[in-house]
């Protein structure tokens, strides 16, 4: 049984073929002549055939290695090919589409300058921006029906790569001119009033929770370590743990989008909890008070998600460092307790 050929030998095979002489193959890989003989021999042995006889002028193949030739450029090719390095990829000349997977409130700050900058270094590229999916995210990563997804960094998930982009927290929103709130939102403002919660901030707390009822973890639809919350009026501290196993929030009202929260609260006097970048950029718009919530809530780590078979891709890798540009500061400035 003969073995497999190697790749030095394959090179060889190729270069006296193409030149049909030891010494013009010897030349052009960079060999001395004494070694291609040895590799001529060997080939010889391994094929069971001359290949190469003297001619006028010049060795000339057999039959057999006229058979060869063909197949054994191929062949070298495909491996020159296979461990070539990767191509270098030109935005400008670009013409594909990508898609990113974020919240409508991600979308309204990171839109705009992500567009601007694309059209501006890669003008034949088309974004497409599309509603977050947790439950199908980590699939459409993988297949490639989706190049990447901003959301909250939480838990790891295996099999994705992620990179945090940003920190924000959350805040409170409540109309100008409120009748229940002064200079600052107080703890019983917060549980007194009506709040209104997107859907999607609600997935967690289940299709049975009473939403006159929520803790502060249905609520925020993520875990609460113990912390603690400013009382108005008192120098003590009590641990939020404690707190919100004694009260519950009211929701009077579930929204299809983030974006429709701002509006509700400010026409009426419900008020609202949400992360402050789209609290700053929605109060730029509507007439609406940023406040610091009585209640210290977990922080919000803002994350760019990855297949791990698209992590050495160039064209991936130049998109993501663009998406990671743009969005490093969508953090907007610490809401003030006078809003």
């Amino acid at each position: 049984m003969h073995e497999d050929i190697d790749l030095p030998s394959l090179r060889c095979l190729v270069a006296l073929l193409d030149l049909r002489s030891v010494t013009r193959a010897a030349e052009h890989l960079g060999l001395s002549q004494p070694t291609v003989s040895h590799a001529l021999a060997r080939l010889r042995k391994r094929f069971g055939d001359p290949l190469l006889v003297r001619g006028r002028g010049e060795m000339v193949p057999t039959q057999r290695a006229l058979a060869l030739h063909d197949t054994a450029r191929l062949a070298l090719q495909s491996i020159k090919r296979l461990s070539a390095p990767p191509g270098t990829f030109r935005p400008e000349d670009e013409r594909s589409t990508f898609v990113l997977t974020i919240a409508d409130y991600f979308e309204v700050a990171l839109a705009p300058r992500l567009f601007a900058k694309l059209r501006e270094v890669a003008p034949g590229v088309r974004l497409e921006l599309r509603p977050p999916d947790p439950a199908a995210a980590r699939r459409m990563l993988e297949s490639g029906e989706v190049d990447l997804r901003i959301g909250w960094v939480h838990d790891p998930w295996p099999g994705l790569r992620v990179a945090k982009l940003f920190e924000d927290r959350f805040v409170c929103l409540a109309r100008r001119g409120h009748p229940a709130i002064g200079r600052r939102l107080r703890l019983k403002d917060f549980f007194d009033l009506a709040h209104v919660r997107p859907a999607a901030a609600l997935r967690a707390a289940g299709p049975d929770a009473d939403l006159g009822q929520l803790t502060l973890e249905q609520y925020l639809g993520l875990p609460v370590a113990p912390g603690r919350h400013r009382a108005r009026g008192k120098s003590s501290l009590t641990a939020t743990s404690e707190l919100h196993a004694a009260r519950r929030i009211n929701v009077a009202m579930i929204t299809q989008s983030f974006l429709t929260v701002p509006w509700v609260v400010a026409n009426s006097d419900a008020i609202a909890t949400v992360p402050e970048q789209l609290a700053r950029t929605v109060s730029r718009e509507l007439p609406l008070r940023v406040l610091a919530s009585p209640l210290v809530m977990p922080p919000l780590y803002g994350g760019l998600y990855w297949h791990e078979r698209t992590n050495h891709d160039p064209r991936q890798r130049w998109f993501r460092a663009l998406v990671s540009e743009q969005a490093k500061n969508l953090r907007g400035t610490p809401a003030q307790a006078g809003g």
